[in-house]
């Protein structure tokens, strides 16, 4: 038997459901709000499951938080079954973890965007961290989240000690929300208000403060700068998006533009290095049989580094409403097909 866990108005339940039934494969679909409401996890032994995110509608950064945990909470609890995972909840809650995600990558020598601090639990401390160590540019994620939500792109003039940030993050008497539009503030009031909430968030729960990232230059092609959505597949590069932006912050859900990847018209060796990269980072986590991977490529040199990895980011817009490949193939191997 196979079992989709997911939403039920998604893309990635349409799609996955429509591949299925172009194999003519059953699949039973469960929604999260079973899971939540205190599903039978017995019913899953023997089957075969794919475990998507759940789907909410939500701004509110300390909402987003308490639904993580929850989620998360779930996760550990399916981790029980005995059954077999497309990826199992360990192998997402790997990858969901940035701080971990990247010290695994590094313990493996795979090139990464170089993680500079661990935990930021206040703005003073990521200051004195900048000023000390004389890094001027950064980016700080929460650690737990995706989808650019709480990502910012910080800038700090040494000499006149002037502030830029860029995020899609907005600060509301005294809430955090997600928007899909990034803004560059200037104010150094709202940034260090807007750090300082951030990080007060992230020390709540299982997530513990921010990190903190260099700012590597990234390749640009006509005048914008770019890195790439990389879906590996048991082993193999399944499909790659370009993702251009004017910011620093290239999510496509901030109207920032997907290009097909032979645009870029790259030399077969960059894109061998790419993909061997991005292989070997799946790899090293284990249960991960599809991911999503971020990469960018160094200006200049044009070296691939690992930006973060998605353990359930294989909703690629241009595959699903062209050949529904990735889905067909997930398909076909969870049922045996293959």
């Amino acid at each position: 038997m196979v079992v989709l866990i997911g939403s039920r108005n998604s893309k990635r339940t349409e799609y996955f459901l429509k591949a299925a039934d172009n194999l003519g494969v059953p699949v039973h679909f469960t929604g999260w709000e079973d899971i939540f409401a205190g599903f039978g996890y017995g019913t899953l032994e023997g089957a075969v499951v794919k475990i998507d995110p759940p789907s909410y509608n939500i701004t509110d950064l300390e909402i987003m938080q308490e639904n993580l945990l929850i989620y998360k909470d779930a996760l550990k609890r399916l981790s029980s079954c005995k059954c077999h995972f497309l990826n199992t909840p360990e192998a997402i809650l790997n990858v969901l973890d940035k701080r971990l995600a990247k010290e695994e990558l590094v313990k493996y020598g795979i090139p990464v965007t170089e993680m500079l601090l661990s935990n930021i639990n206040s703005s003073e401390e990521l200051l004195d961290f900048m000023k000390d160590n004389r890094e001027y540019s950064l980016f700080i994620k929460p650690v737990d989240y995706s989808g650019a939500a709480g990502v910012l792109a910080f800038r700090l003039n040494p000499v006149s000690g002037r502030m830029k940030l860029y995020t899609s993050c907005r600060l509301d008497n005294g809430r955090l929300y997600n928007t899909k539009r990034l803004s560059a503030i200037d104010n150094t009031t709202e940034i260090i208000n807007i750090i300082d909430k951030l990080a007060g968030i992230g020390s709540n729960g299982s997530m513990a403060g921010l990190i903190a990232e260099r700012w590597h230059p990234k390749s640009s092609f006509n005048g914008r700068s770019y890195d790439l959505r990389v879906v590996v597949q048991y082993g193999n590069v399944r499909h790659i998006v370009v993702r251009q932006s004017d910011g620093p912050v290239t999510n496509l859900h901030l109207n920032n533009n997907a290009m097909d990847f032979k645009e870029l018209n790259l030399p077969g060796n960059i894109e061998e290095d790419i993909c061997k990269t991005c292989k070997k980072a799946a790899s090293v986590f284990k249960g991960l049989n599809v991911c999503g991977i971020d990469v960018m490529l160094d200006r200049g040199s044009r070296k691939p580094r690992i930006i973060e990895i998605n353990g359930q980011g294989d909703l690629i817009y241009q595959d699903i409403f062209s050949e529904n490949k990735i889905y067909t193939e997930q398909v076909n191997m969870l049922s045996g097909k293959a």
